[in-house]
C-alpha cells in the first residue's frame, strides 16, 4: 500500500455519489485531495455490503453501477473475517448502543487492526472512537 491510508464508509461513499446529500461536496472534495495526494483509499467487505444495498435502494441502480465501475475500483478491500466479526461483536454487546451498528464496530476493528486513523466518513461515531473524520459542514439550502 502506498501514501497513507484512508478509510471509507458507507456515508463518505453515499456523499460522494448524490449531489444532494448535505456532504456531497465536502465528500468529493476529500475523495479528489486523498486521490492527488497519492493515499491508499480502502474500506471493509462489510462497508462495501452495505454502501451498496443502500446506494441502490437510495438513488437507483445507475448509482450502484457508478459504484462498482469507478468507485470501488479505487479501493483496497479489506476483509473483517472471522476473527473481526467476533470480536466486533463482542464489542457491540459491551457497548449495548442501538445506535451503533455491527458494521460501524467492524469498522473500527478493520482500521485499528491496519493502524489507520483517517476515515471519510460523517458518521459521528468514528470520532467518538478517535479517528480523524473531515470537518462536519453541511452545505446550505438558502
Amino acid at each position: 500500500m502506498s501514501g497513507n491510508l484512508i478509510f471509507v464508509d458507507t456515508s463518505g461513499f453515499i456523499a460522494l455519489l448524490d449531489a444532494d446529500d448535505a456532504y456531497h461536496q465536502q465528500s468529493s472534495s476529500a475523495w479528489q485531495k486523498y486521490i492527488n495526494e497519492d493515499c491508499t483509499l480502502c474500506t471493509s467487505d462489510y462497508i462495501r455490503l452495505e454502501s451498496w444495498a443502500l446506494i441502490q435502494r437510495r438513488l437507483g441502480i445507475q448509482a450502484a453501477l457508478d459504484f462498482a465501475d469507478f468507485i470501488l475500483p479505487a479501493c483496497e478491500i479489506m476483509q473483517v473475517g472471522d476473527e473481526g466479526f467476533t470480536s466486533s461483536v463482542n464489542q457491540w454487546r459491551l457497548a449495548r448502543r442501538r445506535n451503533l451498528s455491527l458494521v460501524d464496530i467492524t469498522s473500527f476493528h478493520v482500521m485499528r487492526r491496519h493502524e489507520i486513523t483517517k476515515a471519510l466518513s460523517f458518521d459521528t461515531h468514528f470520532a467518538e472512537e478517535g479517528f480523524e473524520i473531515p470537518v462536519f459542514n453541511k452545505a446550505s439550502n438558502d
